[in-house]
């Protein structure tokens, strides 16, 4: 498919591309990540897309592609109206992304000052999270709902908050880099952007990344913060060891690739790399290729490091006869390794967000 003369209309009617935005699916997000860093020109139509696509998944519409297709288009034809009458007046950027929900919503039926209404009506703005908008231009929100509430930043990255859960960012980010204050938890969805780092921070935690999804959870009761990988690499170092104002920033801290956390115990402060507790497949691998018949053990492994991104170190000389007859598909990672080494009478351990397999060898027949 040839996605370079897509409009921001046809991104969001195709189903690649929803399934990389809405349902966050592994090989969408490896294909999508790469086909940004390739055609950077794209960004405005991705970042329109991507906003028109949150904004109907928040309003629960249930509609067909053809009626979609059809409200896209006149969603961005109204909008091409409110941006022209804006734009005189140097509104900041995310004024773009409420014209457009507020567009939607008069595409759907609902009507501006139904949508006004509803947006505005007492007890809204602390059920929608906003709590406080300061004097020095940043946005308090506050999720008191028992559901996730999605929240569109100036640079189109994308923050899903979790109930009990507060962001702090400002209503447009500074030229140089781009910092937002959690307590709780939330998915970020990063907007790719090397000239402008994105970091998270939390009363023990500085998470900074260029772009990628990622989990970060900073609870006060727990007696550990973290932060999961999904997508991309992140750097993640302890609030003490964050460099001064005006300094040059060299903390590097631990690096996490997907399918990688990082936990810090408040208690030892102490920051540690493990593996999340359920790996997903960054790279899909057909259910046929899980299957095996005296295969080597060797081969085994690199498909597993392919399918979970996680490298598995192994004595290969001393495994070189060990070979195994298994079906894995369908099972989780965990359950795969115990599996394999059940059969081949090895153990393995997690070090480091790495696994390292221990064991004697096979005898050959």
């Amino acid at each position: 498919m040839n996605y370079r003369h897509y409009t921001a209309t046809d991104f969001v009617t195709d189903p690649f591309f929803r399934s990389w935005i809405l349902e966050q699916e592994s090989s969408a997000a490896a294909f999508w990540e790469n086909w940004v860093k390739e055609n950077p020109d794209r960004q405005e139509e991705l970042d329109e897309a991507r906003a028109l696509l949150y904004v109907l998944a928040e309003k629960e519409l249930s509609i067909g592609a053809e009626e979609l297709d059809r409200r896209v288009t006149d969603v961005l034809a109204h909008i091409s109206g409110q941006a022209q009458r804006t734009e005189a007046r140097m509104r900041p950027a995310f004024y773009r992304y409420f014209t457009v929900a507020a567009s939607i919503c008069v595409v759907a039926g609902i009507g501006w000052l139904g949508y006004l209404y509803m947006e505005t009506k007492p007890g809204k703005l602390r059920e929608a999270g906003i709590v406080q908008e300061s004097s020095d231009g940043y946005i308090v929100r506050f999720n008191e709902t028992k559901k996730p509430v999605t929240i569109l930043l100036d640079d189109s990255s994308v923050v899903t908050l979790e109930p009990q859960s507060e962001l702090t960012f400002p209503q447009k980010f500074a030229p140089e880099r781009r910092e937002v204050h959690l307590k709780g938890e939330a998915f970020f969805q990063i907007s790719h952007n090397p000239e402008r780092p994105f970091l998270v921070k939390t009363k023990e935690l500085v998470t900074r990344v260029l772009g990628t999804s990622f989990t970060v959870r900073s609870f006060e009761k727990d007696r550990n913060a973290s932060v999961s990988v999904k997508t991309g690499r992140v750097s993640v170092y302890s609030k003490r060891d964050e460099p001064v104002s005006g300094a040059a920033e060299k903390v590097i801290g631990v690096v996490l690739k997907p399918n990688q956390r990082a936990l810090f115990d408040k208690r030892e402060s102490r920051l540690v790399k493990v593996i999340v507790d359920v790996p997903l497949k960054v790279t899909e691998i057909p259910a046929a290729s899980l299957v095996f018949d005296e295969a080597p053990v060797k081969n085994v492994f690199k498909t597993l490091e392919k399918a979970y991104g996680i490298e598995l170190f192994f004595n290969e000389e001393l495994l070189s006869d060990c070979q195994l007859t298994a079906n894995l598909s369908g099972l989780p990672m965990y359950e795969q390794l115990d599996l394999i080494c059940r059969i081949i009478h090895a153990k393995y351990e997690v070090v480091d967000g790495q696994v390292i397999i221990h064991g004697e060898g096979c005898k050959a027949d």
